[in-house]
């Protein structure tokens, strides 16, 4: 009776290999299943604190367009259709092309519109359009 005691102490412990296996097998599995995804963004140049910088003795005009609280577009103090942001840019890029591009936005705008004038403004060749927020005198 003694053996027959000893072989179940014996076979009582818990084997851990096939758990470890499907452990192994999970990880692998979510490692090969993960898609890394790498998502557009909009680059934002901070502007640099350097006192020393002296301004440009002719310094170009500067191209503004205005959206307002509820979404309309101004560019020189007169109203333009969103999908004529580009001729209006081109129009005034043929003046002087070093001519950078502001876009000022009032907070209640909506996104769709300001997205618009600046792809509007890149379709027009400008490289960098700096954003800025309609600030009121409310």
């Amino acid at each position: 009776m003694r053996r027959k005691h000893r072989s179940e102490e014996d076979e009582t412990g818990i084997d851990m290999t096939p758990m470890l296996d499907i452990v192994f097998i999970m990880l692998i599995f979510f490692i090969v299943t993960t898609s890394f995804v790498k998502e557009d963004t909009v680059e934002i140049a901070r502007p640099s604190t350097n006192q020393d910088s002296t301004p440009p003795k002719n310094p170009p005009p500067l191209i503004v367009v205005s959206i307002d609280g509820q979404s309309n577009v101004f560019m020189n103090d007169r109203s333009v259709d969103p999908e004529a942001i580009r001729a209006n840019i081109e129009t005034q890029l043929a003046v002087d092309p070093r001519s950078p591009v502001l876009v000022r936005v009032h907070e209640e705008a909506i996104n769709d519109v300001l997205v618009t004038a600046v792809d509007q403004a890149n379709a027009a060749g400008v490289s960098k359009v700096n954003v800025a927020r309609w600030i009121t005198g409310d």
